[in-house]
């Protein structure tokens, strides 16, 4: 198997594609979001890029940002997820049940959630892998089981106030000293992996300029995200968790053997059945991982929301379904990548709150979604044929 740091020549060349498999029409979306933002900057006479409203939108993006994340590994494996946002309405009643109900404690209660969303993951899974029931099928009747449950067990009621140790766990921050930390860390981290790769491929003479010149991106990311949080309050604890939780689904499908395989089962399942590769249980397993995307995202909406609602939840598989195709990821599995359908999920946090700046009703934005969403698949469907 080819290496995917190598350009197409490989070890002939001395070269190494640091983009990895970053295409043209990556970087097409990437310009378009650009140029978004700048009309979007423009209409909303400069309010829309300054520090406090990029801070506050991320803040806002990371629910989305979390689901969207965990949907590309199941559609990246031909799966889809539909219950999506019951899962994660029903974690947010166990949570505020156990919190606020039975006054349970804060790390037992997040706990206890993420097992429920595990348990809801893995139920699903094994549906899916073991008893070859369509994942659109298995999801459908989850979306209504899930919202159900929840309904009964809280009669639809609102449960809260939770606790305010929970509440920071969306709305709070960390310190101006500890997030200038964190983000020095986290880049000093990002080039040491760099540095790492390129001594693995022994190319530091023939391409140590391109080494310091992602090394150098990676600095002026780092510094562009320093402007920001650090003018405002610090990080966000809602962005800090939603960046640790797509971190861990990056380093699972770029670089570990499971997410290897999963390209290649959504590629050709066929093939990978040859292959020896065991997709009844990277199936489950993808399931399960979800599971836990379910967990966090639960115990998030119920910190935002300082309590559970009957509403929570709502569309939300959609919106993570939408996030992660504009992002990319392509619906006839094998194609997508976490950081594009974070990108996705920025562009529509972005578009509901440049259109709520500008007082448009909430029903247009719906509409502007929708068209955002069929024009990603079209492109996507275009590009395809071409090949």
């Amino acid at each position: 198997m080819s290496n995917p740091l190598l350009d197409k020549k490989g070890e002939e060349s001395g070269k190494i594609n640091w983009f990895g498999k970053i295409s043209w029409k990556s970087l097409l979306i990437f310009a378009g979001i650009l140029i978004l933002m700048i009309i979007f900057n423009d209409l909303t006479n400069g309010v829309f890029l300054s520090q406090r409203n990029i801070s506050l939108l991320l803040k806002q993006s990371a629910i989305l940002g979390v689901v969207s994340a965990g949907m590309v590994l199941l559609i990246v494996a031909r799966q889809i997820d539909l219950s999506a946002g019951s899962a994660v309405y029903l974690v947010s009643a166990v949570m505020a049940q156990l919190s606020v109900t039975y006054q349970w404690g804060l790390v037992p209660s997040i706990l206890c959630a993420l097992l429920a969303g595990l348990l809801m993951g893995a139920w699903q899974g094994l549906l899916v892998a073991k008893f070859n029931i369509p994942a659109f099928i298995v999801t459908l009747a989850g979306m209504l089981i899930f919202k159900g449950v929840g309904y009964v067990w809280t009669n639809a009621a609102t449960l809260g106030p939770v606790s305010s140790d929970l509440v920071f766990l969306s709305e709070g921050y960390v310190s101006t000293a500890g997030s200038a930390i964190l983000i020095i860390a986290g880049a000093a981290l990002a080039i040491g992996l760099v540095m790492r790769d390129a001594a693995r491929l022994k190319k530091w003479v023939k391409s140590g300029a391109k080494m310091w010149y992602k090394a150098a991106i990676i600095a002026v990311v780092a510094v562009l995200v320093g402007w920001i949080f650090l003018g405002y309050r610090g990080i966000p604890m809602a962005v800090l968790i939603m960046a640790a939780t797509v971190t861990v689904l990056y380093f699972v499908m770029s670089r570990t053997k499971f997410g290897r395989n999963l390209y290649v089962i959504g590629g050709n399942p066929d093939a990978a059945r040859l292959a020896g590769i065991k997709t009844t249980k990277h199936l489950f397993q993808s399931f399960v991982l979800m599971g836990a995307v379910y967990g966090i995202a639960g115990v998030l909406i119920t910190a935002r929301l300082g309590s559970s609602a009957p509403t929570a939840g709502n569309l939300l598989e959609l919106d993570a379904i939408a996030a992660a195709v504009i992002g990319g990821t392509s619906l006839s599995g094998g194609v997508g990548v976490i950081p594009g359908a974070l990108i996705g999920a920025l562009l529509l946090s972005a578009i509901d709150n440049c259109m709520s700046l500008m007082n448009v009703s909430s029903f247009l934005q719906m509409v502007v979604k929708g068209l955002i969403l069929l024009a990603a698949v079209w492109f996507d469907v275009s590009v395809r044929k071409r090949k």
